[in-house]
């Protein structure tokens, strides 16, 4: 019997360090992985902000070869306070800046209601 004793203690130190080794490799593989997924998220973001960039200059260098293009003088007008169906009057200066016919129809009639 004491002779089997120091053969299990052999065994489980080579088993031990087999498994130190599996542990070791492991780590070592991730070890390599890790810079490998970086580089490659870094490079998705620099082709992705690429592309967008690239996008964003080749439509502003279209912006007016497109059809029709309305350009207005203002946006909002601030009558400031006023009594409820008072007639007011509004004016905007309206150009074409596009290549195409700009074509407007009877402008419509806007109805405000109490309390916007």
């Amino acid at each position: 019997m004491s002779n089997q004793s120091p053969i299990r203690k052999t065994e489980a130190r080579v088993v031990e360090r087999q498994r130190a080794r599996a542990t070791e490799q492991r780590h070592g593989a991730m070890k390599k992985f890790i810079p490998l997924a970086i580089v490659f998220l870094v490079a998705v973001f620099v082709i992705f902000v690429g592309l967008t960039t690239l996008t964003k200059t080749s439509n502003e260098n279209i912006q007016g070869a497109i059809g029709p293009r309305v350009q207005l003088d203002r946006e909002k007008i601030d009558m400031g306070n006023r009594l409820f169906n008072e007639p007011v009057r509004a004016v905007f200066n309206v150009q074409n800046v596009g290549d195409g016919t700009l074509k407007l129809e009877t402008p419509r009639i806007a109805n405000v209601l109490e309390g916007c």
